[in-house]
């Protein structure tokens, strides 16, 4: 069921690991972004179909993503979440078109990325309907509490090569977190979460932003994959600690 968007609560955020949704967009800005995407893939909204673009980090390369990324509504709510000094660090929009057959496996975000400590806020935006039949996101509430194991995930479907073992899942747990344009979800670095196929005509159109604070350090001889997606970008307070001076990305002009 599609909430009207209640306030951000840090108390549930702690809690349960997540919170939302919550409206963070206006409709208007999230109409003007769900465009600007489509633009973008070079397709008309109106014949949404697959595409083979690079969705991610997005916000080095054009400055209307990185001023999506970096939202007044995203920025105030991860100052509750991780403290004054902010450190934006990866953005990837994740698009669904009609009869999408991928689904996302259960996953903990941290088991890919190496970082120390595990520090991570991630907002979850919707910039389209995000409802059960185009593969909303979905969560465990209380599953950040430990690490757990994953596993090869063994499907052609899945869109992840490996994901949490069946033994840790508990679907009658599982809350899907239906949206409607403009809003956000958020949650932490171990929450479980991932998300169903898009059986339905209607795009899945959504975005994540990574958060972190300056403590934190990327191993970056760890990564995998493009390396090149991970920059910093300090969004609010000091970076004292100066540990990821070799990945500091630049605000695109245009």
């Amino acid at each position: 069921m599609i909430t009207k968007g209640a306030p951000f609560s840090i108390g549930q955020f702690r809690e349960e690991g997540y919170s939302g949704p919550v409206q963070g967009l206006s409709l208007e800005e999230a109409d003007r972004y769900y465009d600007l995407f489509f633009e973008e893939l070079g397709q008309s909204k109106y014949a949404p179909g697959p595409t083979d673009a690079n969705l991610s980090a997005w916000h080095q390369r054009r400055r209307w993503a990185y001023e999506l990324a970096t939202h007044p509504a995203i920025v105030s709510t991860m100052k509750q979440i991780l403290g004054e000094d902010l450190v934006l660090w990866a953005m990837h929009f994740w698009y669904k078109e009609p009869g999408n057959g991928k689904f996302i496996p259960w996953h903990q975000d941290i088991h890919y990325w190496p970082m120390e400590p595990a520090i991570n806020a991630t907002a979850w935006v919707s910039l389209g309907y995000s409802v059960r039949e185009n593969g909303c996101l979905r969560v465990i509430p209380g599953t950040h509490r430990q690490l757990v194991e994953h596993v090869d995930a063994g499907d052609g479907r899945s869109a992840f090569g490996q994901g949490i073992a069946a033994d840790w899942i508990d679907e009658t747990k599982a809350v899907d977190l239906e949206m409607t344009p403009g809003q956000i979800a958020f949650f932490n670095e171990a929450t479980f979460h991932g998300s169903e196929m898009n059986d339905s005509a209607i795009p899945r159109v959504a975005f994540s932003v990574r958060y972190t604070t300056p403590e934190v350090k990327f191993r970056m001889e760890e990564w995998t994959g493009d390396t090149s997606r991970i920059k910093t970008y300090l969004v609010s307070g000091q970076d004292r600690c100066r540990r990821n001076d070799a990945i500091v990305g630049a605000i695109p002009r245009e």
